[in-house]
């Protein structure tokens, strides 16, 4: 391949190349292993030819020298550089949707943690998610294939600026809830059907204190083992479907959960 000065997004895999390909990414070229089954691969063959995508044709071992040492499943692709939401556009997203749902993102590092948060985000319907820049992963190969390559399908803002976010987020009337262990008030005790923007620790820390001190409130996940915290990814595809209940039957029975007793089941509409 020729080198450029323009800065390119080189994704491998197919469900990742197939969602990159119906999605408005710019895609400027697939490569295909000489070897594979044309059959297995045909529908993004189909969205190449329709969008007009030039296809190549590599041997297998070439591919590793395009996309690195990974289980590339014979096509890699390569795209223009990923594109995130301006502040703008984010603002201008949430202020003309009926229910807004944000999901801030306080520092995910990790980026198989932050592929998987973007599909769960994705599936559940998420209006948008926003990183800091500083000390956060950012969008790169590996975190389109963990997303299976939902990323393309979501609106991602990236800020130097999170608090002051967070504060246009709650003049647009959205409530902030901070997602921390050992709290009283458990998720299944919240409302989460209104506007809403939930916020997500690292890894190790956490959602850290200054960010915490900005939100509205801060609930836990019951803990009922010895371990009293989740995979950040996990914990996040928890309370998103908690809401995303919530907000699918338009009402919820509020369930009082003790933090002593610390159950694993909800009561049942009577």
């Amino acid at each position: 391949m020729e080198k450029s000065d323009k800065k390119e997004l080189i994704i491998y895999g197919k469900q990742p190349v197939f969602e990159a390909l119906r999605s408005d990414h710019p895609v400027t070229k697939v490569v295909i292993a000489r070897e594979s089954d044309k059959k297995d691969i045909q529908k993004i063959l189909n969205l190449a030819k329709k969008k007009n995508i030039e296809v190549t044709y590599e041997r297998k071992a070439n591919l590793q020298k395009i996309c690195g040492p990974v289980l590339h499943q014979g096509i890699v692709a390569i795209l223009d550089e990923f594109g995130y939401l301006s502040e703008k556009h984010l603002l201008d997203t949430i202020k003309s949707s009926e229910n807004p749902f944000v999901l801030i993102l306080d520092q995910i590092q990790d980026p198989h943690n932050l592929g998987a948060i973007v599909r769960t985000a994705e599936i559940a319907g998420i209006t948008a998610i926003i990183l800091p820049e500083k000390g956060s992963a950012s969008v790169t190969p590996t975190v389109v294939k963990t997303s299976a390559g939902t990323v393309f399908h979501c609106l991602l803002h990236r800020t130097t600026d999170l608090p002051g976010i967070m504060e246009k987020l709650r003049q647009k009337n959205l409530i902030l809830i901070a997602m921390v262990p050992h709290r009283q008030e458990m998720i299944y005790e919240t409302d989460l059907k209104g506007p809403l923007a939930i916020v997500v620790g690292s890894e190790g820390q956490g959602v850290r204190k200054n960010i915490q001190r900005l939100c509205d409130k801060s609930i836990s996940i019951p803990a009922r083992g010895k371990v009293d915290s989740l995979n950040a990814s996990v914990s996040t595809a928890v309370v998103i479907f908690e809401a995303v209940r919530q907000r699918q039957h338009g009402g919820v029975e509020v369930v009082k959960i003790s933090s002593s007793s610390r159950p694993g089941g909800m009561k049942k509409k009577s």
